[in-house]
C-alpha cells in the first residue's frame, strides 16, 4: 500500500485524498477538467494498491496545471478588461436596463435555459430576500466562525463544534444583538413569532455546518478562513461581495464559502464552495467557472483552484483555474447581461433548452420545445422511473 501522490504542478492548500470517479456525476466533472477527490476522512492518510486500484475503475483524471501564481494579478486584469469590453459592447445597442446583478444562481439559470431565466422577470433577476433555503449557508458559516472564535485561545485550538448547539447559540445572540443583515432578518422573525421559518433556517444551517465539517475534515486545514460579514477573529474573513462596472448598471457577485491559502500576489489560494447536495453535472462546472471569474473581478487576483464540496456524497471536485475555465466564467457573466437585454427588448427568441427541469418549469404551458421534449422518450422519465401516461 502506497500513498497516492499529489500533483506537484498544482499544489493546493487543501490537499484531500483523491478518488476514482465511479458515477456519472464525478465522471462528468473529471471530463470537464476537474480532479475528483474524496474528503470523507481528511485526517487519515489515503492509500491505494500499487497497481492503481481495481480494474473496473475508470482511469484517474489528470488535472490541467494552473498557471503560475506570479501572473495572478495580470490574469485578473485581463478578465476585467474582457468583461468590461463585452458588456459595453452589449450596452451600446441602446437598450435600457436597470440594476443588472450577476450572481451564480443567475449564471447557472442562463446556462441551463435562457428562456426560463428571461421569463422569471424582476422577481427572478435580483435578490429575492432571505428565506430558509438562502439563509442556511450564511447562518451556518456565521455560527461556525463564532464557535471557533469563542472556543480558541492563544494557548489552545478550537473545539469541534456540535452543529445544532453552535447554530442555537448563534440564534440566541442574533435575537439579542443582530450584527448582520441575515441576523437582523432572524431577529425580526423572532419578534413576529414566526417559529416555523426560524426552525427551518436553523435546520438548513445545521445541515450546512455538519456537511462542511464532514467534507473538509477536522481539524480544519491550515490557512482556511470561512467567509463571513464583519469577521472578528482569525477563523473568518471578509470577501468583496460585488464588482461594479463603472458607468453601467451591471454588478457581479462572488460568493465562495471559504478561502484556503494566502490571498496576495506572492501567495496562492483556493476558493472553496460547499453544497449540501450534489448539483447536476453541468452546474458543478458552471459554478466553478463562475466563481473563478467573479472572484477575479471582485478581488483583482486569480485563485489557483476552485473546489466544490458536496455533503451528500462527501466528495470534492477540484477545478484548476486555467484560461479555459476563466473564459467559460466570462461567458457566463456576459450571457446573463445579454439575456437581461433581450428581456428588456421584449424579444422572444426560440432558445429554450429542454431538460428534466421542464417538469416543474412555470413557463411550460407557453414553451413548445419543453412540451415536445416531455412528450418524447426522454421526457417520459422522471427521477429515474417511467412516467405513467
Amino acid at each position: 500500500m502506497t500513498p497516492i501522490a499529489t500533483d506537484a504542478a498544482t499544489p493546493s492548500p487543501l490537499s484531500p485524498p483523491e478518488a476514482f470517479p465511479s458515477d456519472p456525476a464525478t465522471a462528468a466533472a473529471a471530463s470537464s477538467g476537474s480532479e475528483v477527490v474524496d474528503l470523507t476522512d481528511a485526517a487519515t492518510t489515503p492509500a491505494t494498491p500499487a497497481d492503481g486500484g481495481p480494474a473496473n475503475h475508470p482511469a484517474r483524471p489528470t488535472p490541467t496545471a494552473a498557471p503560475p501564481p506570479s501572473d495572478a494579478v495580470g490574469r485578473a486584469d485581463d478578465v476585467r478588461e474582457t468583461v468590461a469590453s463585452q458588456i459595453h459592447e452589449l450596452l451600446d445597442e441602446g437598450i435600457v436596463v436597470r440594476d443588472v446583478f450577476v450572481g451564480w444562481v443567475a449564471a447557472i439559470e442562463v446556462a441551463g435555459c435562457p428562456a426560463r431565466y428571461r421569463a422569471s422577470g424582476a422577481d427572478g433577476w435580483g435578490f429575492p430576500g432571505w428565506s430558509p433555503a438562502l439563509a442556511g449557508a450564511t447562518v451556518g458559516r456565521a455560527a461556525l466562525v463564532r464557535h471557533l472564535d469563542r472556543t480558541s485561545s492563544p494557548m489552545s485550538d478550537p473545539t469541534l463544534p456540535e452543529p445544532l448547539e453552535a447554530v442555537r447559540d448563534w440564534f440566541r445572540e442574533a435575537g439579542r444583538a443582530p450584527a448582520s443583515s441575515v441576523a437582523e432578518w432572524i431577529a425580526e422573525l423572532m419578534q413576529d413569532g414566526d417559529k416555523a421559518t426560524v426552525a427551518a433556517t436553523a435546520a438548513n444551517a445545521t445541515r450546512w455546518m455538519a456537511g462542511f465539517l464532514r467534507t473538509v475534515g477536522w481539524p480544519l486545514p491550515e490557512r482556511l478562513a470561512v467567509v463571513v460579514d464583519n469577521p472578528e477573529g482569525p477563523f473568518g474573513r471578509s470577501w468583496p461581495k460585488r464588482w461594479r462596472l463603472k458607468g453601467t448598471p451591471v454588478s457581479v457577485g462572488s460568493s465562495p464559502d471559504a478561502i484556503v491559502g494566502k490571498v496576495a500576489p506572492s501567495g496562492r489560494f483556493d476558493l472553496l464552495v460547499h453544497r449540501p447536495s450534489a448539483p447536476l453535472d453541468g452546474a458543478l462546472y458552471h459554478r466553478a467557472a463562475f466563481e473563478a471569474a467573479a472572484g477575479a473581478l471582485s478581488n483583482r487576483i486569480v485563485a489557483a483552484n476552485v473546489k466544490v464540496t458536496t455533503a451528500d456524497t462527501g466528495d470534492c471536485a477540484r477545478f484548476p483555474v486555467t484560461p479555459d475555465l476563466l473564459d467559460q466564467g466570462v461567458r457566463l457573466v456576459v450571457d446573463v447581461v445579454r439575456q437581461r437585454l433581450v428581456a428588456a427588448d421584449d424579444a422572444d427568441p426560440d432558445d429554450a433548452t429542454p431538460s428534466p427541469a421542464c417538469h416543474w418549469c412555470p413557463q411550460l404551458e407557453d414553451c413548445h420545445p419543453g412540451q415536445a421534449w416531455l412528450a418524447g422518450p426522454h421526457g417520459r422519465w422522471r427521477n429515474g422511473l417511467p412516467t405513467l401516461a
